[in-house]
């Protein structure tokens, strides 16, 4: 998910620089671990990108767990992943697992290479069909077929600083109108309002995902993304980019220059105190409760529009996926299995601060109160699940192209050079070359 640095990453250029995702994994450095675990003779490559604290020492424990070979575990961030696993699975000398990025422009151009196997057969194995969420489900399938064992069931939500902003005479807002009226009031009062950059290739897709599913419904978005029903070019999806985009910009809602700050920075201004808002998602969790504590931090959807529903679009991060070519497969659905059990679970609550998709029953643990409205964005939206609980934008049938005309569109459109209108329409083009391809 972090703070990645993926500002780097946009100088790749190509398909690679267009399949990153919502990651839920860390922003932060490349963290090879020693080997973990095992008791058998086999030995399974695993890398992941669980690179920040608490998730990188929990992941460790998580493996621990599994007995059924040696684990050599290296970390790297979602955006190193992505550059380099494509050629590493194909030369067979990659990982046996890799935890990747789910959709058509990530994993998808992975499995449209023959690098990963599909997994239905291990899925009825080990009864995950039953075990995992259908949203899960859908999350990590390609053309019909499950490819990865999902992980972190994730929101982008808005954190908010409840100390800063009563100490500014301030109040939450619901609704959008009164989200305009705060962003105005704050900025007077030095504060930046909204913690947000979009020189990174993904914040925009965070935020139009907000946007979008106030505006248009989670289950028709869920149509568009998934199921190609619909479209992007319609007035509620303009609205949606207009709002966000330009009349929240207007009202001094964010740092001047949104095109030349980045997620990691954006971040750090909130943990900093010098945004009373951060847009951001749930995996921020344990770095917020680290960097933050004495302070009251809340968790909230995109205010309503015209008194719409507030939704949270939810996703699944990445997911982890077996190499075609590795040479313990078997043994590496094994490990996968393992990943939740129950006592596997608890760790990826307690200690990770991530939720797996998977039914459980905390009563007993050790969850902070930040944790506990993160459950509950991820579980319920706060509300009814189908309507309060949305879609990711760069998930499903998004390919890089499409991927690449939010990216540049949206920075386009806060630079004054692109109306909401034209946006959409760009949009739709790039959608529709996309799954048409």
């Amino acid at each position: 998910m972090n703070t990645p640095t993926r500002r780097d990453f946009l100088r790749t250029g190509g398909l690679a620089a267009a399949a990153v995702t919502l990651s839920s994994c860390g922003w932060g450095r490349t963290d090879p671990a020693p080997a973990s675990g095992g008791t058998a003779g086999a030995s399974l490559k695993v890398w992941d990108q669980f690179t920040t604290s608490p998730q990188n020492e929990t992941v460790k424990k998580v493996y621990d767990l599994f007995k059924g070979a040696t684990i050599t575990r290296t970390s790297q961030t979602g955006d190193q992943l992505t550059t380099v696993g494509k050629t590493a699975l194909a030369s067979g000398t990659g990982p046996d697992v890799i935890y990747y990025q789910v959709g058509a422009g990530n994993a998808g151009v992975l499995a449209e290479a023959g690098l990963i196997k599909p997994l239905d057969d291990v899925a009825a194995k080990y009864g995950w069909l039953d075990r995992l969420t259908p949203f899960a489900i859908r999350e990590a399938s390609l053309g019909g077929k499950l490819y990865g064992l999902p992980d972190e069931s994730e929101n982008t939500v808005l954190f908010y600083n409840k100390t800063l902003i009563d100490k500014a005479g301030l109040t939450v807002p619901e609704t959008f109108d009164e989200l305009l009226t705060f962003a105005s009031a704050a900025a007077k009062k030095g504060y930046t309002p909204i913690a947000y950059g979009q020189s990174d290739v993904y914040p925009s897709w965070w935020a139009f995902s907000m946007m979008a599913n106030n505006l248009a419904g989670a289950q028709p978005m869920g149509d568009l993304i998934f199921d190609n029903k619909g479209s992007w070019n319609t007035p509620q999806l303009v609205e949606a980019i207009k709002l966000f985009f330009v009349d929240l910009v207007k009202a001094g809602g964010f740092i001047k220059d949104l095109n030349s700050l980045g997620g990691p920075d954006a971040q750090s201004l909130f943990l900093a105190g010098k945004a009373l808002m951060n847009l951001n998602g749930t995996w921020a969790v344990g770095t917020i409760e680290k960097e933050m504590q004495g302070q009251e931090i809340g968790i909230m959807a995109m205010p309503s529009v015209n008194g719409g529903p507030r939704v949270y679009p939810g996703g699944i991060g990445s997911a982890y996926y077996i190499s075609a070519k590795s040479k313990n497969a078997d043994v590496a659905a094994q490990f996968l299995d393992s990943l939740y059990k129950p006592e596997a679970v608890r760790l990826w609550v307690e200690g990770a601060k991530i939720f797996p998709p998977v039914p459980f029953d905390s009563a007993g643990w050790n969850l902070s109160p930040l944790q506990k409205l993160a459950m509950q964005a991820a579980q319920t939206g706060g509300g009814d699940a189908k309507t309060n609980i949305g879609y990711a934008v760069n998930h499903g049938l998004a390919a890089p192209g499409f991927l690449n005309a939010m990216t540049s569109g949206f920075q386009a459109v806060v630079a004054g050079d692109k109306t909401p209108a034209k946006q959409a329409e760009e949009l739709q083009k790039a959608w529709e070359a996309g799954v048409t391809s």
